[in-house]
């Protein structure tokens, strides 16, 4: 990595920390400290919270494998995605969110707490809670070890590249509050897109032969087969894995997850909310699509301009590639890309964690706080989330692959969330322990079949299917019944 590249990077990273603290707007309350008090509204607030939704869930993790996912098995995701699991999303969120925004909440697990008892929001709160700081620290992991192989620098290199990413998500998380982090989201949003484009420009520009000739090699090695019906539980990607399993995770992150919550809430009305989810969606199949193409015009590349260095590791490659084949500039760039992806997905994280521990766990082991103690415990909170979730992402490495890890924790623990979620706003009596049985069952039953040889991304529909059946199965009696 070149001088000019480290400037990108630092200059970049400066920028972001100064645009969240210019944004933080006002911090009186826990209340705007998480949802900026449900008053981010207007056309422009609409685009930049919809932005923010788009790049929170676009982490470094996705910034590197789903171009690795495509080198090695063509469009399916990408088609999944796209065709099936986010039009699901989309529809899906037309029915929630007027139910959701209706019952006039504040934060994001009240209305938990509203249908069944503070006992069933608490156990929603420690699952997500574990969820999170596990995903928090794989989230600092993955890109670390995508921008050493980058920059090439040694292993000595590993703990410096954590901390400062790390702790400089944490720093504007703490000070910048929602505000902060959506309107710096937004912009993260549109680097990543430039990182993306730049790569996919520069794998064209340098590939020796014709793009039709180039097309041709991507269809004889099947790359752009998006149909793969193979019903082997064990193989990783296929239509019905796509189809089911990532449409239920999809699910899970829009309507389970306290990050995509927030944004709702802090828009304040349906309508609003809707139009957010809406650019959303649009955001997310472009950024998917840019990825898709750059693992695409990688593989047509190394066919036809072979690497004797090129990493067997697939998930190594679009590193690989930065380092090698990108110009002085553009690699710090994308470099700067992938620190986009990850800073929005982390800075989510610890606002959303830091709002469960706040508002969801501390009200039920300590004495009620005012406003403006809220306010600083939040904050305090914000900080030791991040700080946990740095040391933490160095000894994730030790408990094995970056995706399929990923995959299982966010299965295990979002299966269950989006059940009690889902069913915190239906009109069907659920007996509250049965719903408390239903999330333990289903996380149980999860993890068993994460530990299996089974395919990680059937997981996430497996924890919600076992949860939903035993929430509705439980017997309702007594004052339940009334």
């Amino acid at each position: 990595m070149t001088w000019i590249d480290a400037c990108v990077i630092v200059v970049y990273l400066m920028a972001v920390i100064t645009i969240g603290l210019a944004n933080r707007g006002r911090q009186e309350t826990a209340d705007d400290y998480f949802v900026a008090g449900g008053m981010m509204r207007g056309w422009l607030s609409t685009l930049v919270v919809g932005l923010s939704i788009a790049a929170t869930l676009f982490s470094g993790i996705s910034f590197i494998f789903y171009p690795a996912v495509t080198y090695s098995g063509g469009l399916v995701l990408f088609m999944g995605v796209s065709l099936v699991s986010m039009p699901v999303a989309f529809f899906s969120l037309r029915w929630f969110l007027p139910k959701y925004l209706a019952t006039s909440i504040v934060h994001p697990y009240e209305t938990i707490e509203r249908k069944f008892d503070p006992a069933t929001r608490t156990v929603a709160s420690l699952m997500y809670a574990m969820m999170r700081i596990g995903w928090l620290a794989a989230l600092i992991y993955a890109p670390t070890i995508a921008i050493m192989a980058a920059a090439r620098l040694s292993p000595g290199w590993f703990w410096p590249v954590v901390l400062t990413t790390g702790l400089v998500s944490t720093l504007y998380t703490v000070f910048g509050g929602i505000r902060g982090v959506i309107a710096t989201d937004a912009i993260q949003f549109v680097v990543i897109i430039l990182g993306i484009t730049a790569t996919f420009v520069c794998v064209w520009v340098k590939l020796p032969v014709p793009l039709n000739e180039a097309v041709d090699t991507l269809y004889d090695a099947g790359r752009l087969n998006f149909l793969p019906l193979s019903l082997d539980p064990t193989a990783r990607l296929t239509v019905w894995t796509v189809i089911i399993g990532v449409t239920v995770a999809n699910l899970a992150n829009y309507i389970g997850d306290q990050m995509s919550l927030q944004r709702y809430l802090a828009t304040g009305d349906t309508r609003t909310a809707l139009h957010t989810f809406a650019i959303n969606v649009i955001g997310v199949i472009v950024v998917l699509a840019l990825l898709t193409c750059a693992g695409l015009a990688m593989f047509a590349f190394y066919r036809f301009v072979p690497d004797p260095h090129l990493p067997k590791d697939v998930d190594r490659i679009f590193p690989h590639f930065i380092a090698t084949e990108l110009p002085v500039g553009i690699s710090g760039l994308v470099l700067a890309a992938i620190l986009a992806a990850t800073m929005s997905s982390m800075t989510s994280g610890i606002n959303a964690l830091a709002a469960t521990i706040t508002l969801d766990l501390m009200p039920r082991i300590a004495r009620p706080l005012t406003s403006t103690e809220q306010l600083r415990f939040a904050k305090t909170c914000s900080c030791v989330v991040g700080v946990v979730a740095t040391v933490l992402a160095g000894v994730v490495n030790r408990l094995g692959t970056l995706f399929d890890l990923t995959q299982i924790i966010l299965g295990v623990f979002a299966g269950p969330l989006l059940i009690v979620v889902l069913l915190s706003v239906v009109q069907r009596r659920i007996a509250p322990a049965g719903m408390i049985l239903g999330m333990i069952l289903g996380c149980a039953i999860g993890w068993c079949f994460a530990l299996s040889p089974i395919a990680s991304l059937w997981t996430a529909p497996v924890a919600a299917g076992c949860t939903l059946l035993a929430a509705i199965l439980f017997p309702i009696h007594g004052k339940e019944a009334d």
